[in-house]
Parts: C-alpha cells; structure tokens; sequence
C-alpha cells in the first residue's frame, strides 16, 4: 500500500510528464527531484528521517528487501494513477551519503504510437512509409543515448503489426509492453543477452525482428545476417549522424558486401524541447545565434523565437518535446559507394549534392517555424564540421 507522500509524489509526476523521479541522499536529508522534458528540476526537499521512510517504503512496495542498503538492486512496481495503470523501474544504488533511488516512468498513455507524432516533416515521413511498404532492409535508428530512438522503434513495431505477421523484440529492458508483439528482456544473469536473444528469436520464425541496441560484433553480425537472409529487422546503433553509422558497422567487422546488402533506411535522431505556447516570443537573433544559424543555413532569419517562462511551464519557457531526424533512405548510388569503401566524407559530398536531407536542415525548419529556440539547437550539437563543407 503506498504511503501518502509516495502516491503523491507519482501522481504528480505523471501530471508533469516526468520520465523520471530522483531520491538524492544530501548530508542533512534528501532532495527528491524529477525529469521533465529531459532537464532535472527540484520538487522538494525532505529532512533524513522522512526520506529514509519513503525509500523504504517504495522497497517495500516494489519488493526490495528493506535491509539492503549495500548492492545495487532494480525493480518494477506497477500502481494506479488518475485511473490507469503505470509501470515504474525502481533502481537503488548505495551512496557515501545515504541510499539513492531513481524511479523511471513507463507511462503507456504517452506512448507515441504513430509516426507522424514523433515531429517528423512530409518528405521523412514519405520515406519511411515507402520502407514500410516494401519492407526491404535493416532500418537501423542511430543518435546518442536518450535522443528517443527507442520511441521511434516502438512507433514502427505498432505500424508492423498485423495478425498475419509474427514480431519479436530483444530489449534491456523491455520498457512498454506492446500487444501482439512477443517481447524478451535481456537477462545477464540466465545468460540471456542480445546475442543469445537474437539467436533465439531467429528460432521462432519471425517475420520481423526488433533489436533494442547493437552494441558488439556478434549482434551487430547477426542483425545483418537476418536482414539479407529476409528478415525484417529494426534496431539502435549510437554513432554522431546518419552516415557515420557505416563507419560503425565497418568497426563492428561487416564487409562492406554485407552492409550494402542488409541497410534499407538509417535514421538519425535527437530530441529538442518545444517552446510554450503561452510565453513565447520573437525578438532579433544574438551575435552568437546569428554565428550559428549561419552554419546550418540560416543566416538571413531576422527573428527567432524565445521564451520567458510562465505558470504553465513551470518557469521553464518549454513544454513538451519533438523529434529532430535526418531520415537516409539508400539508393543504389548509395549501395555503390559503400560497396566501393567510400568513406564518410565522399557519402556525404554526395548526399549534399543530391539535396539530401541532413539533420541541421531539419532544426532550421523548426527553429523558423518558431518551434524550438536557437539556443536548444545549438545544445544538440547539431553544427558537425562537414556542414559547411
């Protein structure tokens, strides 16, 4: 049964859209703070007495011996908010100062389950309903940790599934539960990695493979394997844009044969925050925004859009979140080149000519749209050396 402060702790969290809760031990107490948007920010502070008792209480909930204060342990809690049912990953750690708990939020009302609501633009979207109607080649989604990839995985495994077609998952972990998917968990300790789970669910006839991240060679040799033997497979890769995906997979040992044969679309992704509706502006771009916009094309914009923070954000000046992509559906010109070694740079000159869309051109159409502010792009990194090339 969850004690008050729990329950409203949660509820409160969910009403925020928080994907996260954290439980700091401090010297004189706790500080329980929550991920919004993908920013931290302080909900409360607790003396050590009450702290130590939610903590406990939250172990106790979710299973967690109340004694262990001395090994990392992670659990899921399922409880009831507003009416549905919220899953919640509960990890605790022992630190110098005291436990630490941080409660991840797996909230499947916000699960985005369609394409276009993930933010992409007309001709993205387009390319990735041509892959969906061919379902030719690996789509692999690339982009550094917490830039939504998985959510993106999740919104094609819902347009994949049909009762004709049989979809399997190999994730760690397993963050919403799909139906009509066949989900596994990598579980370490019963020897159930991604490797071993790949290999198992090639046994089950699938027609469509899910990987939640390739992260060696064995796994990275495999993915391939099932994609040119018919498979469909979607899976994570990090690496810094769309074409340096190449580059990891030639890392991981794959001949470029292979490469070229397996790849259908590799997508490349980050995730922006969206500027209130309520307290936004516009107003001339600084020196150093007009720096930067001239790197990504956007030189001659004469106003941007800010915010100044309002009740409705919480002071942030932001709400919500969309996705930034670069969406590179391959070619045979493409194939050409990487079964001929081309490097990155060569890709790259190449798309340029041929228009292809990159993943600055994106974050310019938002930030002129007056979506996201220029400074939250320019937090993204999204100024690579090779834009002004």
């Amino acid at each position: 049964m969850q004690t008050s402060l729990e329950k409203l702790i949660i509820g409160e969290a969910v009403q925020a859209r928080a994907s996260d809760i954290h439980i700091d031990p401090r010297l004189d107490g706790f500080s329980i703070r929550m991920r919004i948007d993908g920013i931290l920010q302080t909900w409360k502070e607790t003396n050590r007495e009450t702290g130590v008792k939610l903590i406990n209480q939250i172990k106790a909930d979710a299973g967690i011996d109340v004694g262990s204060v001395y090994h990392p342990v992670g659990e899921r809690l399922r409880m009831e908010v507003d009416g549905r049912n919220v899953d919640l990953r509960i990890t605790l750690a022992p630190c110098i100062a005291g436990p630490k708990l941080a409660i991840r939020i797996l909230d499947p009302a916000r699960v985005r389950k369609d394409l276009p609501s993930l933010g992409l633009d007309a001709k993205q979207a387009k390319s990735f309903q041509r892959w969906l109607t061919d379902l030719n080649g690996m789509v692999l989604v690339t982009g550094p940790t917490a830039s939504g990839k998985t959510t993106t995985l999740y919104a094609l495994l819902h347009e994949l599934v049909e009762e004709s077609r049989h979809v399997v998952t190999i994730e760690d972990p397993v963050e919403y539960e799909i139906d009509g998917i066949n989900q596994m968990e990598v579980d370490e300790h019963h020897n159930l990695d991604f490797a071993e789970g790949v290999k198992t669910s090639l046994r089950l006839d699938p027609d469509c493979l899910m990987i939640g991240e390739i992260r060696e060679r064995l796994v990275a040799a495999q993915a391939v394997a099932a994609s040119i033997q018919g498979h469909v497979v979607l899976a994570t890769l990090h690496s810094r844009d769309a074409v340096s995906a190449v580059t990891r997979l030639r890392n991981f040992g794959l001949e470029d044969h292979q490469i070229a044969a397996a790849v259908g679309v590799i997508v490349n992704q980050r995730l922006a925050r969206l500027l209130c509706e309520d307290c936004k502006s516009t107003r001339p771009p600084t020196g150093i925004e007009k720096a930067f916009l001239s790197t990504i094309g956007g030189g001659d914009l004469a106003e941007v859009t800010f915010s100044t923070g309002c009740e409705r954000c919480r002071d942030t000046g932001m709400k919500g979140r969309t996705g930034v992509f670069e969406v590179w559906n391959l070619n045979h010109a493409d194939y050409e080149m990487i079964l001929a070694g081309a490097d990155e740079d060569a890709i790259r000159i190449k798309r340029k000519k041929e228009n292809d869309p990159r993943l600055s051109e994106h974050a310019l159409a938002l930030i002129d749209s007056g979506a996201v502010s220029v400074r939250e792009i320019m937090h993204l990194g999204l100024a690579l050396p090779w834009e002004n090339e």
